[in-house]
C-alpha cells in the first residue's frame, strides 16, 4: 500500500504561502515515503500469503526449511504454509487438512485400511516444484511406522496441436572398383 506523502498539505492554508516551511516539508516527503514503504513491507511479511523473499526466508529459518535452488517464491511459500499448520494429534483428518493445504484445491484421495492390512494409499495431482518432496515429508511425519503408505502423483497434461510425420526411401548400390596389377598372368 504505497501512500502519497505530501507534508505540505498538513500546513494551514496561510502557512502554505511561505517558501521556507514549504521547501523543508517537500524535502522530507521522500523520507516519509521510504518509512511508509518499510511499514508496508513489515505488515506484508507478517502473513505467509503476502510475504516477499525476505519474509519467506525468515519463516524458513524459523521452521528449519532449507530451500532448493530450483524453488521459486510460490513453492517456498507452499512449503512454509504446509509446515506452519502443524496440528497434533495426527489423524487421517489432520492428514487430509495438510494435503488440502499442500495441493491448493486440486483433488486428492486417501484410501485407508487400518483394520486388516495397515495400509494407506494417497493419490495426488501435484504440479509445482517442491510439492512432491513436501508430500514425502508430511507422510513421514504424520503416518506411523507400522502403516504402509503408498503415494502416487498423477499430473494431467493437456496437449493440443498437430503432429506431422514423414518418411523417405533411398536405394543405394555399392560398386567397388579396384586397380589390380597383372604380373605373370596373375592378379594381385
Amino acid at each position: 500500500m504505497i501512500r502519497e506523502v505530501e507534508l505540505v498539505s498538513y500546513l494551514p492554508a496561510f502557512m502554505q504561502k511561505y517558501k521556507e516551511p514549504r521547501a523543508a516539508l517537500e524535502a522530507e516527503d521522500p523520507e516519509f515515503a521510504i518509512a511508509w514503504s518499510g511499514a508496508d513491507r513489515i505488515l506484508y511479511n507478517h502473513f505467509i500469503a503476502t510475504a516477499d523473499e525476505y519474509g519467506i526466508a525468515r519463516l524458513e529459518k524459523l521452521l528449519g526449511i532449507l530451500p532448493a535452488e530450483e524453488d521459486d517464491l510460490e513453492s517456498r511459500r507452499m512449503k512454509v504454509q504446509a509446515r506452519w499448520v502443524n496440528k497434533i494429534p495426527y489423524t487421517v483428518r489432520v492428514l487430509a487438512e495438510k494435503l488440502e493445504t499442500l495441493s491448493k484445491g486440486t483433488d486428492f484421495t486417501i484410501e485407508a485400511d487400518f483394520r486388516q492390512a495397515y495400509k494407506m494409499s494417497v493419490h495426488m495431482g501435484l504440479e509445482m516444484v517442491g510439492q512432491v518432496g513436501e508430500l514425502e515429508r508430511i507422510i513421514d511425519e504424520i503416518v506411523p511406522c507400522n502403516i504402509s503408505a503408498l503415494t502416487t502423483n498423477h499430473i494431467l497434461i493437456g496437449t493440443g496441436g498437430e503432429a506431422y510425420g514423414g518418411g523417405g526411401i533411398a536405394y543405394t548400390d555399392i560398386i567397388e572398383i579396384e586397380n589390380q596389377e597383372v604380373q605373370d598372368g596373375e592378379f594381385f
